[in-house]
């Protein structure tokens, strides 16, 4: 069975077919009337005239008959719970994986987020306002298949220049540095106010780059990140791969190129 969201929408959609089947049967009119009008035909210019009439009560009709036409509360709706299931059960249907995990749905490498008071989906930093389950889920599985935009190269250089600064003098650069908590590099890499990366897109990030394991600096150094005795006490960033299995980043070190 469709949810009421999405029967709400059919009901809606029939309602405004009906009106514009009237509306383009006034506007129809009008342009035999003025065909009629520009070949000088009489016969068909009085016939023309005279049912404009009951077009135009028809249109008139069928536009007061929407006035009332929507009266879902979305806001509820997103709020409660009835939209991601819905959203839930047409991502199945698709074969598309989404899932709910710590009040963000993934749909790697997408990350969504209700804004019920916005009516809108924010995916990634995007708001989407196409709310529609079905289509919002067509939309997700398009952009999942669309080649990634992740440039490990210069997300690393970032992730790179931001421990060296953090880490100073006391690493030479010859032996592997010290571990540095991944938060710490967020915390810095967002300290302006205006700093828009959440932390959830930073721990995606990670693991897009734990995947090019043979990255390296534009000085040589490959990245490390460890897990144990070494990552004691640091604040953990967790992060959610396509199947919905857990991923979780402590720190992370750069050990010279080799």
């Amino acid at each position: 069975m469709d949810s009421d969201f999405e029967g709400e929408l059919d009901a809606l959609d029939a309602r405004l077919e009906k009106a514009q089947k009237a509306a383009e049967g006034l506007i129809n009119g009008l342009k035999r009337a003025r065909r009629a009008a520009r070949e000088g035909n009489v016969s068909d210019i009085v016939k023309g005239l005279n049912g404009l009439d009951a077009r135009l009560a028809d249109a008139q009709s069928a536009a007061r008959d929407l006035s009332d036409a929507w009266s879902f509360d979305t806001s509820s709706y997103m709020a409660d719970g009835r939209f991601l299931a819905d959203l839930q059960k047409a991502a199945g249907q698709n074969q598309l994986e989404l899932f709910e995990r710590d009040g963000r749905i993934y749909c790697f490498p997408l990350i969504l987020r209700l804004e019920a008071n916005q009516t809108a989906v924010r995916v990634g930093r995007k708001i989407e306002r196409r709310l529609r389950p079905s289509g919002l889920v067509r939309l997700l599985a398009k952009t999942q298949k669309s080649p990634q935009r992740f440039r490990g190269d210069a997300f690393l250089d970032l992730v790179w220049r931001t421990y060296r600064r953090l880490v100073g003098r006391e690493w030479n650069g010859t032996d592997p540095g010290r571990v540095v908590a991944l938060t710490d590099i967020h915390d810095t890499l967002t300290l302006l106010p205006s700093a828009d990366y959440p932390r959830e897109e930073y721990a995606r990030d990670l693991l897009l780059l734990d995947r090019q394991p043979d990255l390296r600096t534009r000085t040589g150094e490959r990245f490390e990140f460890p897990h144990g005795t070494t990552t004691k006490g640091l604040r953990p960033l967790i992060v959610y791969d396509e199947q919905g299995a857990q991923r979780t980043y402590y720190g992370v070190r750069f050990v010279p190129g080799g």
